[in-house]
């Protein structure tokens, strides 16, 4: 993974890209198909598994492999890292056969680094100094993957937790498939990088089986935390990068973790192409990704596009009281509900919201530790919020129960028919890279879909279908919901 935008990046940018595409160019590998399970069926369920609780990273009852590491130390990222590739090549030397019908091959090598140590201590990888290199990538040339111990991966594992880095390095160990597996090495670098994405989901999967010999993952905050990771690295600009928007990468991962590896190797400039004439028109290829700030004006202008949006009669549209929080309600958890910075009370029929709150929610997703991406925010993570209170108001005026999970799921559908309304014209108008916002918010506390009480879907995948529903299918998208 190639960190780009806000990280901090040196030399190593693009080695995966010099010699590794992904994806067959002919036609029979340009539909993506295949016996996929679905990941939204059931919002207690996450692609046929169920949402779970527990323990994440390095198996207590392991030691861990003895894996030979140039420039290793033994570190707590170093064991880490030595227990997913592992782990990994314990998975494709079973998987890879069956998938692109060909015999799986060894020889990568590692590297590990600080990227904090004299240059006069540093590593050489790919024929490179790793002096200041604050990455993590696969090296075509010399066959090895390599990883910054010192300060990315540390990063990651303070900011997402243990499955971070492991998620990172099955992104870099799915280019060394796409050069085993023959994948088409003229194909665009988002295709490459759409691939890795998607061959690093089938892997979690497996882990979140139970298959890993050192490692485990649940299904609930585990899973969710590592495609959060996965997407902080996104493109702020298209051609910059191209490892994807935050919503483009969440979808390929989510693509193999429901579909198998097979499925990954069909991702082809075509699919690419089909989901991006989708994604928000200001988005193109040279436009950046938006910075407006959060301001009271904005916080006026999406009050008043939600307002016109939903279309509520006189009688039943809820007072909005953008000057504070108000928590005196009889109907919810008052405890709950104080912790929210938007909430809906049927008691009083009111939309309240604490403007700071908000406003620093649009804000603390700058950066994380070391300067590298964290959390992706922004203002449309506040203004969504807006968006999804809101429609449970209007799920409460139309007779429909307000504290089930359903209600969670049709909060965030309506916050995507509402955000795909503003996405060329509107009071309120939605840019590039806000979507990114919203996803990393689905992933990391899910506020937009939950109940009345703040009660949210268990799983992350979930939060984003019931989104991504009323986003792409904004007449009938929401319909699932419906009683």
């Amino acid at each position: 993974m190639n960190m780009t935008g806000r990280a901090v990046i040196g030399p190593l940018l693009g080695v995966v890209l010099l010699a590794l595409t992904a994806c067959a160019a002919d036609e029979r590998r340009e539909q993506v198909s295949g016996d996929a399970v679905s990941a939204f069926s059931d919002p207690f369920t996450v692609a046929g598994l169920p949402v779970t609780t527990g323990p994440n990273g390095l198996r207590a009852d392991t030691t861990g492999p003895d894996l030979d590491i140039r420039g290793g130390t033994g570190d707590q990222i170093d064991a880490l890292m030595a227990a997913a590739l592992a782990d990994l090549d314990t998975y494709w030397k079973q998987a890879f056969e069956p998938a692109f019908g060909q015999g799986f091959k060894t020889g990568l090598r590692f590297v590990s680094w600080d990227a904090q140590t004299s240059e006069t201590l540093s590593e050489s990888f790919c024929g490179q100094s790793t002096f200041r290199q604050v990455n993590a990538a696969f090296c075509p040339d010399r066959i090895e993957i390599g990883w910054d111990r010192g300060v990315l991966m540390p990063a990651l594992l303070e900011e997402f937790g243990p499955m971070a880095p492991v998620t990172v390095i099955a992104h870099e160990y799915g280019h060394y498939i796409q050069m085993i597996g023959g994948f088409d090495k003229s194909a665009s670098p988002i295709v490459s990088e759409q691939q890795a994405d998607c061959l690093s989901g089938t892997f979690i999967r497996w882990l979140a089986e139970g298959h890993g010999e050192y490692l485990e993952i649940n299904t609930g905050d585990g899973l969710n935390s590592a495609v959060a990771a996965l997407i902080s690295a996104r493109d702020g600009r298209r051609g910059q990068s191209d490892h994807g928007t935050a919503f483009e990468r969440a979808d390929a991962f989510k693509t193999g973790f429901s579909s198998g590896a097979a499925v990954c190797g069909a991702i082809g400039q075509l699919y690419v192409d089909e989901k991006r004439d989708l994604m928000p028109p200001r988005f193109d290829n040279t436009g950046s990704i938006d910075a407006t700030p959060f301001s009271e004006a904005g916080l006026s202008s999406v009050v008043a596009s939600v307002e016109d949006f939903y279309g509520l009669s006189d009688s039943v549209r809820p007072v909005v009281d953008r000057t504070a929080l108000g928590i005196s309600c009889a109907d919810v958890d008052v405890a709950v509900v104080a912790q929210a910075p938007v909430a809906f009370c049927p008691t009083t029929n009111t939309v309240s919201m604490d403007p700071d709150e908000l406003a620093l929610i649009a804000t603390n997703g700058t950066n994380g530790p070391a300067g590298l991406p964290s959390f992706i925010g922004g203002d449309f993570s506040a203004y969504s919020l807006v968006a999804s209170r809101y429609s449970v108001a209007a799920q409460s005026a139309r007779g429909q129960a307000i504290d089930q999970p359903v209600t969670a799921a049709r909060a965030a559908c309506d916050t995507g028919r509402w955000a795909r309304s503003t996405a060329a014209s509107g009071t309120f108008t939605l840019r590039g890279g806000d979507l990114d916002e919203l996803v990393s918010g689905l992933l990391v506390s899910g506020a937009v879909a939950s109940d009345v009480a703040g009660r949210s879907l268990p799983s992350g995948f979930a939060r984003i279908d019931a989104f991504t529903a009323g986003y792409f299918d904004t007449e009938n998208g929401c319909s699932r919901y419906d009683p």
